[in-house]
């Protein structure tokens, strides 16, 4: 009798909670910019899309504005689009790189409506000396993978030395190009109905990742100092470093209000998602609509030099036992794998 009277006293409270209204249908789209311009031509590019209601899985792409570069020095670079995704590249790739000393303005026409970002004036590159590796184990989550994916796995630290210069405010970003092989085992697939179903091929492929991470740093306490093992990134033995990587880095030299952005957006991405995370951070962009205050515009634009280095991983020189990466199924079935090999792969 008392469990019957407290199940009836339960209804009665859920009952009286009101269900929260989010009007999803009032929610605005903003225009979402994503943009790159620096002096390697290969890392310029601009991406547009619209915010999207909560309830809304897709992306809205921007696929026909007008979008170019222009400098104080009278320089104009046009950038289209790949027709797919809204992105967009240089129209002549090869000559639309950035040049010290030079300042640039990023400008969108899209939808009647334009846009640009503040001048940003490309400073000096600072060189990264040399790449060093360390073992470790890291918390890490695979692209694509829930939170509830992160876990941790053994890895390198991947460490970088560079010379700070002295009497002036310096910050720095790093973003990656990676290549890689893996192994997989075809042989040992599994059908839906849990039976062995061994597949012909293929075991051998090639990936391309492009990994933007946040990691950031100022030289507050390093001015005019050799900075020693920064470390700028974690590479998981698991699937990275089976057979070879192939690594390619960028340390951009970056302006202090492309360093606060980043190090905010950076500061998101590592929390948690519990109640003890510190609430999130405004996020201010340097993109405006030329004519409407009100039109808020997210994203920024990134106008910054770049010095590269690039190193090459062995599987068989990592001394690490248990890094056997577990794939059984087609390696095609990876995403963005392919059995062709990379240009240049063996040098």
């Amino acid at each position: 009798m008392i469990r019957r009277l407290c199940l009836f006293a339960l209804l009665l409270l859920m009952g009286c909670i009101d269900p929260i209204n989010f009007k999803l249908q009032e929610q605005k789209e903003h225009l979402v910019v994503e943009g790159s311009f620096t002096n390697e031509p290969e890392l310029n590019y601009v991406r547009l899309t619209y915010s999207q209601p909560y309830a809304n899985p897709y992306n809205k792409f921007v696929l026909s504005a007008e979008v170019f570069v222009t400098s104080s020095e009278g320089e104009y670079y046009r950038f289209v689009n790949d027709g797919v995704t809204g992105t967009y590249f240089p129209e002549t790739p090869m000559e639309a790189y950035g040049k010290v000393g030079h300042t640039y303005t990023l400008h969108i026409n899209a939808d009647g409506r334009t846009y640009a970002s503040r001048p940003i004036t490309l400073q000096e590159p600072v060189p990264a000396n040399a790449v060093h590796f360390e073992v470790d184990r890291q918390v890490f989550s695979f692209e694509g993978s829930s939170l509830g994916a992160r876990k941790i796995y053994p890895g390198y630290r991947v460490l970088i030395d560079y010379k700070d210069p002295a009497g002036e405010k310096n910050f720095f970003r790093w973003t990656f190009a990676s290549k890689y092989q893996v192994q997989t085992q075809p042989e040992d697939f599994i059908d839906s109905n849990g039976r062995p179903a061994p597949k012909g091929c293929c075991a051998r492929c090639f990936l391309k990742e492009r990994l933007n991470r946040f990691k950031v740093t100022d030289d507050r306490l390093t001015d005019g100092q050799m900075v020693m093992n920064q470390e700028v990134l974690f590479l998981p033995f698991e699937r990275y470093l089976g057979e070879k990587h192939k690594l390619k880095i960028y340390q951009h030299s970056l302006t202090e209000e492309a360093y606060d952005f980043f190090r905010i957006m950076e500061q998101q991405k590592e929390t948690t998602g519990t109640v003890f995370d510190p609430p999130p951070a405004e996020i201010h962009g340097n993109i405006f609509n030329e004519k409407e205050d009100d039109d808020q515009v997210i994203g920024f634009f990134d106008a910054s030099t770049v010095s590269v280095k690039e190193v090459t991983i062995l599987g068989k020189d990592i001394d690490y036992p248990d890094i056997y990466f577990r794939f059984p199924d087609d390696c095609r079935e990876l995403p963005g794998a392919t059995t062709e090999e990379p240009a240049g792969w063996d040098e």
